[in-house]
């Protein structure tokens, strides 16, 4: 028997797998050609990713692709062809006639054929006319129940974002005015890189849904691929048993979610829609506006963000209309401060491409110098998951004290963060207390 690789050896040892469930192919809009399998593997592999959702299954081409370089591992299960052991499952992405999004699971491969051909004969649409997520005129109710009918399972994608979502501003306060009478049938949410458990936790109706977090990933490069996760226990990976999990049905579950901390996603603050400077509550602010930022003061922001929805407040750079990050449009619309002890554990994440960045003071993760340096770190540390989350704080400090200082700060919730917004990532800040 030949010897287990490192993925396969800790899925046996732990009963548990770090899963990515939303990626895009080559063939979406504003991919890399590199997004197919073997690269997708392989990246996956360092990672720490064990299952990873195949994206765009109703994309034909892409279907060709994953049926040439994919082979049955279990029921609705797939393994790469090649010598990685990553595991993948059939997922893709729809918009919906109102412009929002959902991530959905089929039971297999050769299901997304077939829905793809009956959504092309129903709407006489050419399914690949859109990339790998094709734009339906179809309500969300009614897809809810198209996903099940091909034993599938369905929720919102990226909920909160300002753009294509579900709450995103002046769209839905809550699943039930969206889904109608289908909306206790959505098997779970997904957050988007802007959110966490603790942030939508506010609107008490999600109490009842699982929460995905995923990468959305859009290219196999280091730092955007898995920089979100599902860790779940799982005795054995197939389809069934990731529905059950997803449900929280048994002995199979999600038992954390890994993403990344929503003060660096790009949709976090709120921000002009015309000029993408990036909104700052703050006390006695000085200025009204400089380079990126727009000021406003703290004690009014209940207020301004009110105004924000009435659209009633204009930039006061450039006089375009303001628009709701999700942390302020997740405030607008929360029914509680109440905190769910039921819900997994969150655990808020940098991908260390990312802060080997800062610490090298460049401007890109996706760098020779930041890829030399990830790949020596992990050679001597193990995958990037395993660091960030398990590693003692003293192993790593010994390969790269400035790492080890962040990564402690970051499992302590403690991180200095400039928040991101309209569309901008946010900033790592490292004191120089904590560098080398």
């Amino acid at each position: 028997m030949p010897p287990l690789t490192q993925n396969k050896q800790n899925r046996e040892e732990k009963s548990s797998i770090f899963a990515d469930f939303h990626i895009h192919s080559c063939f979406s809009y504003a991919t890399s050609k590199d997004m197919i399998i073997p690269r997708i593997s392989e990246l996956s592999s360092k990672i720490g990713l064990d299952l990873i959702g195949t994206g765009d299954i109703l994309h034909s081409k892409w279907i060709e692709h994953l049926s040439e370089n994919l082979i049955r591992h279990e029921e609705g299960i797939y393994k790469f062809k090649g010598n990685h052991e990553i595991l993948f499952i059939a997922t893709g992405e729809i918009e919906d006639k109102e412009s929002i999004h959902h991530l959905f699971f089929l039971p297999n491969i050769e299901t997304g054929t077939e829905l793809s051909l009956m959504f092309e004969r129903r709407y006489n649409i050419d399914m690949n006319k859109y990339g790998g997520r094709p734009i339906l005129p179809i309500s969300a109710d009614e897809l809810v129940e198209i996903i099940h009918d091909y034993g599938g399972i369905i929720g919102p994608a990226h909920a909160f974002t300002p753009f294509k979502a579900i709450f995103r501003s002046n769209k839905y306060s809550s699943l039930k005015e969206c889904y109608g009478d289908r909306a206790d049938k959505i098997d779970f949410v997904e957050l988007g890189l802007s959110a966490n458990s603790q942030l939508a936790d506010q609107i008490s109706e999600l109490w009842n849904y699982p929460y995905l977090s995923n990468s959305d990933s859009h290219s196999p490069n280091l730092g955007k691929m898995g920089r979100e996760c599902n860790i779940i226990k799982m005795d054995t990976i197939n389809y069934e048993n990731v529905l059950m999990s997803l449900k929280g049905k048994g002995r199979n579950k999600i038992i954390k979610n890994v993403g990344l901390e929503p003060r660096l996603g790009k949709y976090h603050g709120s921000f002009c829609f015309k000029c993408r400077r990036r909104i700052s509550y703050e006390d006695n602010p000085k200025k009204t506006f400089y380079e990126n930022f727009i000021f406003f003061e703290q004690g009014n922001k209940k207020a301004i963000i009110e105004e924000i929805i009435k659209k009633k407040l204009r930039c006061p750079a450039c006089t375009g209309l303001l628009k709701l990050g999700v942390k302020d449009r997740i405030s607008s619309i929360a029914t509680t401060s109440d905190v769910n002890m039921d819900r997994s554990k969150y655990c808020n994440i940098v991908p260390i491409p990312e802060i080997l960045a800062v610490i090298l003071k460049l401007k890109s993760a996706n760098t020779k110098k930041v890829k030399i340096a990830y790949k020596e770190i992990t050679l001597k540390l193990g995958s990037e998951y395993s660091i960030l989350l398990d590693k003692p704080i003293s192993e790593i400090k010994k390969v790269n004290l400035t790492l080890g200082n962040i990564i402690e700060k970051m499992r302590e919730n403690k991180l200095e963060i400039i928040e991101g917004g309209g569309g901008i990532f946010g900033k790592l800040k490292i004191p120089p207390s904590q560098q080398e």
